[in-house]
């Protein structure tokens, strides 16, 4: 009895020697790497305002990978997924914003919004469900007014709708586009945290609503 339990055992152990030694164990990990746009829930376009984004390249793995744009224009963005060990700690990674204090402007007949100013920029924040939105306009930018500038930003997120499997989810976008991605739209679907940056504020917004569900 002892001597066939040695060989069962042996034999086992020959097995997983050669399994390993073919390259069994490198293919189960290759497997959740990824290497293209369509192994994540990025979209492969977006297109805004005359500015097109398109996918040039996916990396990491399925709980944690990177999707890099890039438009004719030089425009880019950035398309993250990063899993958290809890939800409570995804959450965290959210910037969201309550109602805040401040002088109100009315963006649409729905739509009401907090006016704030400091350190030459004016800020526009306002909430639509579980997601916190901020309009930024340098004060320095000739080209409209604050109110202006978030109403394009509510009209665009009007047409289309945002990931709609977000628990909790903050937009912060820039009237000027901006020479890094400073412009981004974040959100929680449990322990993991999607992030979309980029350079120009309707393209990066429009990524995220092209977001696979």
């Amino acid at each position: 009895m002892q001597r066939k339990t040695k060989i069962i055992t042996t034999v086992t152990a020959a097995l997983a020697v050669l399994a390993l030694g073919s390259g069994t164990a490198l293919q189960i990990h290759a497997a959740n790497d990824v290497s293209s746009v369509g192994q994540t829930t990025a979209p492969t376009t977006a297109t805004a305002a005359g500015t097109k984004l398109k996918a040039k390249s996916a990396s990491g793995t399925r709980q944690n990978y990177q999707v890099n744009y890039k438009a004719t224009d030089d425009q880019s963005a950035t398309y993250q997924k990063t899993t958290y060990g809890a939800t409570s700690t995804a959450k965290q990674q959210v910037d969201y914003v309550g109602q805040a204090d401040g002088a109100t402007v009315k963006l649409n007949s729905d739509t009401k919004a907090v006016v704030q100013g400091t350190m030459g920029h004016t800020y526009v924040h306002w909430n639509k469900g579980d997601w916190s939105v901020t309009a930024v306009t340098s004060n320095a930018d000739a080209t409209g007014t604050p109110k202006q500038f978030a109403k394009q930003v509510n009209q665009q997120l009007d047409k289309a709708s945002l990931p709609k499997k977000a628990d909790t989810g903050a937009i912060t976008v820039y009237s000027q586009n901006e020479d890094n991605e400073t412009n981004s739209v974040t959100w929680q679907d449990g322990k993991q945290v999607y992030k979309v940056s980029g350079t120009a504020a309707d393209a990066t917004v429009k990524v995220a609503q092209n977001a696979k569900d």
